[in-house]
């Protein structure tokens, strides 16, 4: 197996081609592809994962992993040692040096998995763990050119072998696709919890019906969520905001509210700079043919052409850098409970 790969390698090709590595970092901003990259890893080495002691590397100190990695069983000496640390990235930031010495030369018959949010390819704690372990991006295979969010058909992908293989159920392209469309492409936890609720409805070949699927599939927060996507690229900013308190007056955390704003809206401002790039080139291209290319589906592009003409191209053209501002904001300086929901509103507000 490659020591670098991403994880629908082994989420979805269901094997590994060799045996498991001393040590193993899942890195990525999605922590149910990190965890459910383990489970599987331990699943398919034929590993004992209750065995395994878990840290949390918010408070565990590198002496505590060490110890559990370094000292033998006092009933079984040629077992595996094995620890899992979670939340990794502090851990890493006071303890680099020593982790660079264990990456390079860890204890034989032991294995230490490293969840981390983040691992930067340029530092030299990844490159020796390349060399001798295994990274394994655990993050939404991104899109090209101008698109940074998710690749629309390898998240599509992703759903079709995950419905099959873990909740049994046999949905059709079309199906996959407004499974994907309804929930979102950033939150593969999210859409796990959907499938395994439309499960529940399948009949015995494990079908569901285009009526069912619609029915059961988003949550009431996610409805919502499309509801204030709709009214803001509508410039119905009074509503958008009302239905924002909604979601905000339920408990939703506004860094859960933030990806499916993007995931929807990113696709505007790909469009807009897929028309603009058309005409430095002099090729021009029609608005339905960059919304197309931008990820719309061809029966959403009459509403989306009237909504990308009421946002406006200079505002448009903006889309993809106000939600990376928006997203860094969540992530320091409004980090908040109530900054964060302040940013959100504000860019709602600006781009209406």
């Amino acid at each position: 197996m490659p020591s670098k790969t991403h994880c629908f390698e082994i989420l979805l090709e269901g094997k590994i081609s060799s045996p498991l590595p001393e040590v193993i970092v899942a890195y990525g901003d999605d922590a149910f592809l990190r965890q459910e990259t383990f489970h599987r890893l331990f699943k398919l080495a034929q590993c004992d994962e209750e065995g395994a002691r878990s840290f949390d590397g918010e408070t565990a100190t590198w002496r505590d992993v060490h110890d559990e990695l370094a000292t033998l069983s006092l009933f079984d000496p040629q077992a595996r040692r094995i620890a899992i640390v979670k939340n990794g990235d502090d851990l890493v930031k006071q303890s680099r040096a020593q982790l660079e010495r264990w990456f390079a030369k860890p204890a034989q018959s032991s294995l230490l998995l490293l969840e981390l949010s983040s691992f930067p390819a340029n530092t030299k704690l990844y490159k020796i763990a390349a060399e001798h372990g295994w990274c394994i991006d655990c993050s939404a295979p991104k899109g090209r050119g101008f698109d940074s969010g998710p690749d629309a058909k390898a998240v599509e992908k992703w759903v079709s072998a995950w419905s099959s293989n873990t909740h049994g159920l046999n949905l059709t392209a079309k199906q996959v696709t407004a499974v994907v469309d309804l929930v979102g492409g950033d939150e593969f936890g999210l859409l796990h919890q959907e499938l395994a609720k439309l499960s529940l409805f399948a009949d015995s070949q494990g079908k569901v019906t285009d009526e069912i699927l619609k029915q059961n599939v988003g949550s009431w927060r996610t409805q919502t969520i499309w509801k204030i996507v709709e009214a803001v690229a509508e410039g119905r900013t009074s509503e958008a905001l009302a239905e924002l308190q909604k979601v905000f007056g339920t408990g939703e955390h506004p860094a859960a509210v933030v990806p499916q704003l993007s995931w929807s809206l990113r696709r505007f401002g790909v469009a807009s700079h897929l028309i603009e790039q058309s005409e430095r080139s002099r090729s021009p291209m029609t608005l339905g043919q960059a919304l197309l290319q931008a990820g719309f589906r061809p029966y959403e592009l009459d509403k989306a052409e009237r909504q990308l003409k009421r946002i406006g191209r200079r505002r448009a053209i903006k889309l993809l850098d106000e939600l990376l501002s928006l997203d860094l904001k969540l992530k320091g300086s409004h980090s908040h409970l109530d900054r964060s929901i302040f940013a959100i509103e504000e860019f709602v507000t600006r781009l209406s």
